[in-house]
């Protein structure tokens, strides 16, 4: 035994029931063929459930008043143009934190020179004060690399976010 898989009105059992007309205000020859037809009397189950799922979901959709939406729109308006605005001045922080690194770097190596000379009177100050002249030395040392270290962690601290903002941004 085949079943059948279409019918031809099983299209306007669907159109009265989005009409709202279904079972009452129809004609009663289209309700008494969904009551026999196989087809029709499952399209119409299916459609009602459907057609009460969109009607509970109209009740309890709460669209927000016009006012609330255009002052969302206009904070959100507002957010984006100072960001726009504030890009210029990103890049000038940008610039400056540059021009800062270069002026350091400049300086140092004006000074790097007189380094040896000042880690040697490092190392005179420490004789007064320190019983050794291994932990004189060590610590001298220990100076002379600090300093090196203290370069590369200031360059680093710089140059990271500078490259972060380049990578990162939205231009």
């Amino acid at each position: 035994m085949s079943r059948a898989i279409e019918c031809p009105r099983e299209q306007e059992v669907v159109n009265a029931i989005l009409a709202g007309a279904w079972p009452h205000r129809c004609d009663d020859a289209l309700v008494s063929h969904a009551a026999s037809c196989e087809v029709c009397k499952e399209v119409a189950s299916v459609s009602l459930l459907l057609r009460e799922d969109v009607d509970q979901s109209r009740i309890e959709v709460h669209v927000p008043a016009a006012g609330q939406v255009w002052w969302r729109a206009a904070v959100r308006a507002r957010l984006e143009s100072t960001q726009a605005a504030a890009r210029p001045m990103t890049w000038m922080h940008a610039i400056t934190g540059a021009i800062v690194l270069g002026v350091f770097l400049s300086g140092l190596t004006a000074v790097w020179p007189l380094l040896p000379a000042g880690v040697g009177t490092v190392r005179d100050a420490a004789n007064r004060f320190l019983p050794s002249a291994e932990v004189t030395s060590a610590i001298a040392g220990g100076l002379a690399q600090s300093v090196v270290v203290g370069l590369v962690a200031g360059a680093v601290l710089i140059i990271t976010p500078l490259a972060l903002y380049v990578v990162l941004s939205d231009d």
